[in-house]
C-alpha cells in the first residue's frame, strides 16, 4: 500500500482496538505516518525505537523496597518487594494522559533488537503491561517492523522474528514508496525544489537498492535537500568534491553522480505559476514544453500552480474568473487521463478553486467530456 493507504489503515485498525503493524523499508516513511497520524488526530506522540533498547531497560530495572507487614502473631515485621523502576518514555506516556491528552505510542525497530527486548515490548504491545506498569485506556499502539526474508523475499536486514502466536496478534499492514504522493509531502515540506525535479524526472530512484552501495530511500532525500541547501548558498567555500562526496553516502555513488549532473546541466524547470499566469495568453513555448513533458513532471507542476492559485484567489477575488479560466485552458493542454486525476485533485484538495471551478462551464464540460473519452 502507499503512504495515504497505510495511514488510512492504520486509522481503521486503531479504532477497533487492535495493534496495526506496518511493515516496510527503512527509509520510506514510516515514522512520518506516525507523525502525520497524531497531528492529524491531536494526539500526543511518544517514539520508542526497538532497536536502542538493552535487556530490562523498557521494564524498568529492578529494586529492593522495604515495607511493614504482619505476621501470624499479629507482629509488625519488615518484609522486602521487588519494584521496577519506570523506564522514561512510560514516563512520559503518564505526563501526557495526566493532561488530559491521548497518546499514540509508536514501537519501531520491533524485529531489529534482541530477543529478550522483543519479548519486553511484546508485553507492552499486546498486554498491554510490563512489570507492573499498565498502559492507561487512552494509550493507542503502533508499531513497525523492517521486512523479513522469513516471508518470501529476499530482503538484507538483521531481524528477530516473532513466532507465529505473536504475529496472529497483530493486524499487519505493508508500506511500499508511492513517488507521487511523495512529490506533494515534499513540496508542502519545503524539500528544494531542485530535489522534487529530480525525482519527478526520475522516480525510480526514490527508492533504490543499490547493491554493495548505499541505497536510496525517501528519508535520503530529505538529507540530500539539507545539503543541497546548504552547498548552494555557500558554493563558494564547499568544493564540488565535497557535496558529491556527501551526496554518495546519503544516495550512492551512481544516482550522486546523475543528481549532481542534473542540477548542473540547469535541467529544464518545470512549468511554473508565472508561465501559465503572467502573459496576456498561454505561450506557444509553454504550449509546447506541454506536449513534450512526462506525464510526472506534468502533475508537479499542475500541483504548484494550484498550491499558488488557491492563496491567490483568496488575495484577489474580483479576477478569480480569470485565473480559472487561463487555468483551465492549459489544463486541456494535459493528456486526458492525467486531465481527470488534476480535477479530481482540485476537488479534494483545492477547495477555493474547486468552488469557483464547479461554475465554470468549460470546467465541468471538459471533465465529462474527458471522462467519456477515457471510459470509451
Amino acid at each position: 500500500m502507499n503512504f495515504i493507504d497505510t495511514l488510512k489503515s492504520v486509522e481503521l485498525v486503531l479504532s477497533t482496538g487492535e495493534v496495526p503493524l506496518v511493515v516496510g523499508q527503512s527509509g520510506i516513511g514510516k515514522t512520518a505516518l506516525a507523525k502525520k497520524l497524531a497531528k492529524e488526530n491531536n494526539w500526543s506522540l511518544i517514539v520508542v525505537d526497538g532497536n536502542l533498547l538493552k535487556e530490562g531497560e523498557i521494564g524498568g530495572l529492578p529494586t529492593i523496597e522495604s515495607y511493614v507487614g504482619v505476621n501470624s502473631n499479629g507482629s509488625k515485621i519488615e518484609k522486602k518487594t521487588t519494584v521496577y523502576a519506570v523506564h522514561n518514555k512510560l514516563k512520559e506516556i503518564d505526563e501526557e494522559i495526566s493532561k488530559g491528552n491521548t497518546v499514540l505510542l509508536f514501537i519501531d525497530e520491533i524485529n531489529r533488537c534482541e530477543h529478550t527486548v522483543q519479548q519486553e515490548l511484546m508485553n507492552l504491545i499486546l498486554n498491554r503491561e510490563i512489570n507492573g506498569y499498565k498502559l492507561n485506556q487512552d494509550v493507542k499502539i503502533l508499531a513497525a517492523m523492517n521486512p523479513s526474508s522469513k516471508y518470501g523475499s529476499d530482503f538484507d536486514y538483521q531481524v528477530v522474528d516473532m513466532d507465529a502466536a505473536q504475529e496472529n496478534r497483530f493486524v499487519w499492514l505493508h508500506m511500499e514508496p508511492d513517488y507521487t504522493q511523495w512529490l506533494n509531502w515534499a513540496i508542502s515540506a519545503g524539500i528544494e525544489q531542485k530535489v522534487v525535479e529530480f525525482i519527478s524526472t526520475f522516480p525510480e530512484y526514490l527508492h533504490k537498492i543499490n547493491e554493495g552501495d548505499v541505497s536510496a530511500t525517501p528519508r535520503s532525500y530529505e538529507r540530500v535537500s539539507k545539503s543541497y541547501k546548504v552547498y548552494k548558498e555557500q558554493k563558494d567555500s564547499i568544493p564540488r568534491a565535497v557535496f558529491l562526496n556527501v551526496l554518495k553516502g546519503n544516495i550512492g555513488k551512481v544516482i550522486a553522480e546523475e543528481f549532481i549532473s542534473f542540477v548542473e546541466s540547469d535541467a529544464s524547470p518545470l512549468i511554473s505559476y508565472e508561465d501559465v499566469f503572467l502573459g496576456e495568453t498561454l505561450s506557444d513555448s509553454i504550449i509546447e514544453k506541454v506536449k513534450n513533458e512526462g506525464h510526472t513532471r506534468l502533475y508537479l507542476s499542475a500541483t504548484n500552480i494550484l498550491k499558488a492559485l488557491e492563496s491567490n484567489i483568496k488575495n484577489d477575488i474580483n479576477n478569480s474568473n480569470y485565473y480559472i479560466n487561463r487555468f483551465i485552458e492549459f489544463l486541456k493542454l494535459y493528456p486526458l487521463d492525467l486531465m481527470v486525476g488534476i480535477m479530481k485533485d482540485i476537488k479534494n484538495n483545492y477547495i477555493q478553486v474547486y468552488r469557483l471551478a464547479i461554475e465554470n462551464e468549460d470546467f465541468v464540460e471538459a471533465y465529462f467530456q474527458t471522462y467519456s473519452l477515457i471510459r470509451g
